[in-house]
């Protein structure tokens, strides 16, 4: 595991850009999983990440529908599992199939699904500190046990 960035924002837009910044360095296949309570600015940054893309429309919460598809040219893949508690309920989504298609899988609750996610990928942790400030870690996992 190597760490990439440790910062604060202090607003949602500060939030989104994050993602933004993000997206530069993502390529076809890339898994990001986000971690942090309701609230905490996960799809906030699913939003930077889709605009770091280029992708045209607007990023909800998958809170009810679990996956949610945006084409593009790199096309993501959001994918909450805040609804979702039990192995065989998140197996039976298909989810995974998601993983080797090409596009860019993002992650909502992540912990529910961590003993089956890739080895490698971008670990992206969200804390809130107040009203709009957020501790946001990201963390390349290389999968190697380094």
């Amino acid at each position: 595991m190597s760490n990439i960035l440790l910062t604060e924002t202090k607003s949602t837009g500060e939030t989104e850009r994050l993602g933004f910044e993000l997206a530069k360095s993502l390529n076809p296949d890339d898994v990001v999983a986000l971690y942090g309570e309701l609230g905490s600015g996960k799809t906030c940054f699913v939003k930077g990440v889709a605009r770091g893309l280029s992708l045209s429309n607007p990023v909800k919460s998958p809170s009810f529908s679990i996956i949610n598809e945006y084409p593009g040219k790199i096309p993501l893949f959001h994918i909450d599992f805040y609804r979702l508690e039990k192995s065989a309920e998140i197996e039976d989504i298909g989810w995974m199939e998601y993983l080797d298609s090409g596009g860019i899988v993002i992650i909502e609750w992540a912990e529910r699904v961590k003993n089956m996610l890739p080895s490698k990928r971008i670990d992206v942790y969200f804390k809130i500190l107040g009203n709009a400030t957020r501790r946001v870690e990201i963390i390349a996992v290389d999968g190697s046990g380094n």
